[in-house]
């Protein structure tokens, strides 16, 4: 059993009402400092099956949790029951996963912006499954970020300025079939007016080179990849 948890746990709800929304997904289980952070700073914890776990592990109430709960001990149910944690269960047999799932509740309740943690892992299918609904809350509208212990993911359609980055290798790899009309500016490799296009991965591991890097591009979405280790 899990024990001394219900003094110490902390709700997701920051004093300010931010509008991002936190998705605690069930890959690589998050730093717990990294996961309280995030989670004082988000209107709204959810969790995707696992991610209760985790949560739960940092110290942290969900507001919502969803999934078919195939992976939660059932002393963290029990835990957060006491706590009258919305639960949403599902059969295992579904056409979403659940962090899917955890996406569609998270535009659903009204995010502006969507974080996304313990996303990546040994999965590929899931790490990839987990990418693409970074599109699926792209053509939402919505800026969404996969945020791991030492990475940032997202996908980007027009511009971006990385700010107080120097330093910090990126990666930048086509996303849609082509992608067009690619400038950057403050990286060690810089672009103008480039081509990148799928099969052709000589995006990766570039490097910040200035206090606010640019990429600009005109057409097609690019999936960015920042690492937080020099």
């Amino acid at each position: 059993m899990m024990q001394g948890l219900i003094p110490r746990l902390l709700t997701g709800l920051s004093d300010d009402m931010s509008a991002m929304y936190l998705i605690v997904s069930g890959g690589e289980r998050p730093q717990k400092d990294l996961l309280r952070e995030h989670a004082s700073k988000a209107a709204m914890v959810i969790a995707a099956d696992k991610g209760a776990l985790y949560c739960v592990e940092s110290d942290v109430v969900p507001h919502l949790v969803v999934g078919d709960m195939d992976s939660v001990p059932e002393e963290v149910l029990v835990e957060l029951s006491r706590h009258n944690v919305e639960m949403l269960c599902f059969a295992p047999e579904k056409d979403q996963t659940d962090t899917q799932i955890a996406l569609g509740e998270a535009i659903g309740r009204g995010a502006q912006e969507i974080e996304i943690m313990a996303g990546t892992g040994d999965r590929l299918d899931h790490v990839l499954a987990n990418v693409h609904l970074l599109y699926m809350a792209l053509l939402a509208g919505l800026k969404a970020y996969m945020i791991t212990n030492n990475q940032q993911i997202f996908l980007l359609e027009k511009n971006h300025v990385f700010r107080g980055m120097s330093g910090r290798t990126v990666s930048f790899l086509p996303f849609t079939q082509r992608v067009d009309g690619i400038r950057m500016k403050g990286f060690a490799y810089e672009l103008h007016d480039a081509v990148m296009e799928i099969g052709n991965p000589y995006g990766v591991s570039n490097r910040i080179i200035s206090e606010a890097a640019s990429i600009y591009i005109s057409n097609g979405v690019m999936l960015v990849i920042v690492s937080w280790r020099v």
